[in-house]
């Protein structure tokens, strides 16, 4: 790899300077790495997990991969700490890691689409009010859940909105669907795990509409009776590794566990 496009949390400082350690370190090896690379090998994007995602969408586009510098608290995307830099440096001027790939989630609604690293959620627009969807999985009736939202994640987001809605943790080598929720007023209460070739379709009834976010950023607005189509996405995002922290010890970092 030779051009590097580094991608930083301007609102943290301390990002800044291990960015330009990151820049400096790159230099070293011949490798040119600025904020503004216009046809990148790879991103390496340095806050955490909020700037891997901004990060990802230009990865996709770009079909490049990426990595994430950890700058702060604990992150899961983010798989290097500072003070790895260095090796990461040597690992990518060297080529000398490996890749990895995670499936994600595509979402359609009449003219918008798009994709998501973490997790598509249908959520209710007026707070005070939930809503009611109905959810169907390759055209056979499923449920009715009234309820605050869904949120359909990929194993790389089961760890994000999911877990925190009452959704499993599962191992982002695992190539599946995870729909889970959100406070429903339901029997169902619980996460459902979908094959991934599964295709969930949902449609908000009654008269209330509903928000689509796509890892945390807002598509549009959907009116009742508009379905709202996700499954697989139709590409892989791939996370550069050194195989240092296997998904077990990710785990352990992120919920501050102790050793078996």
């Amino acid at each position: 790899m030779n051009r590097i496009r580094i991608v930083v949390r301007n609102d943290k400082p301390h990002a800044g300077d291990i960015a330009d350690e990151m820049a400096e370190a790159l230099a070293g090896f011949g490798v040119l790495a600025t904020a503004d690379m216009e046809r990148p090998d790879a991103i390496v994007a340095i806050g955490g997990d909020g700037t891997v995602l901004a990060a990802a969408a230009a990865a996709l586009d770009l079909d490049v991969p990426l990595c994430g510098v950890n700058v702060g608290r604990v992150g899961y995307l983010a798989e290097f700490e500072e003070h790895e830099v260095p090796d990461l440096a040597d690992a990518i001027a060297r080529d000398t890691y490996s890749i990895e790939y995670h499936s994600t989630v595509a979402v359609r609604a009449g003219s918008h689409e798009a994709l998501a690293i973490n997790d598509v959620v249908v959520e209710k627009v007026v707070s005070q009010r939930i809503i009611e969807v109905a959810v169907r999985v390759n055209g056979e009736d499923l449920a009715s859940y009234r309820t605050d939202g869904i949120i359909v994640a990929s194993p790389l987001g089961s760890t994000a909105y999911s877990l925190s809605a009452g959704g499993p943790v599962v191992d982002p080598s695992l190539d599946a669907l995870i729909m889970t929720p959100i406070a429903p007023h339901s029997l169902l209460t619980r996460a459902i795990v979908l094959a991934p070739d599964k295709v969930v379709t949902l449609t908000v009834k009654v008269d209330r509409p509903a928000r689509i976010n796509v890892d945390g950023r807002e598509m549009c607005i959907v009116a009742p009776g508009e379905e709202i189509t996700i499954a697989r996405g139709p590409k892989k995002i791939g996370f550069l590794s050194l195989g240092r922290h296997p998904f077990p010890e990710a785990v352990r970092e992120q919920f501050g566990l102790d050793h078996a």
